[in-house]
């Protein structure tokens, strides 16, 4: 009877665990090859991740660099048919700037206004 006790305990504390370390729905990861901008905010070369809140046209997305959010932006979020990730870049008066970025395992998309400032 003790041992079921810590059994059913063990299996609560893993589930737990697991839980915390699961990647959400409305998260993933992208890597910029280069130095883009985003708004007002250069991203410099490097691993990101992207969060967000909401659906549809009115997006609110965190760019997080590490723990620490380096732009704050509103974007579109897409449905994407395609399991391919991608991070697409536009190249405005010489000035490379992040344009989207389609996370292919979610099948989602973010698509960013590039009239719009990035705040932090």
């Amino acid at each position: 009877m003790k041992s079921m006790k810590y059994f059913a305990l063990l299996v609560f504390v893993a589930t737990f665990t697991l839980g915390a370390f699961a990647k959400g729905p409305n998260e993933g990861k992208f890597t910029l090859s280069d130095n883009v901008q985003l708004g007002s905010t250069e991203l410099k070369a490097g691993d990101y991740k992207a969060t967000w809140e909401g659906t549809g046209s009115d997006v609110q997305v965190k760019i997080l660099k590490g723990k620490e959010v380096v732009a704050t932006v509103p974007a579109k979020l897409e449905d994407k048919p395609s399991g391919q990730s991608s991070v697409s870049v536009g190249n405005a008066n010489g000035t490379k700037s992040l344009v989207g970025i389609d996370f292919g395992g979610l099948h989602k998309g973010l698509v960013f206004d590039s009239t719009v400032t990035a705040q932090k």
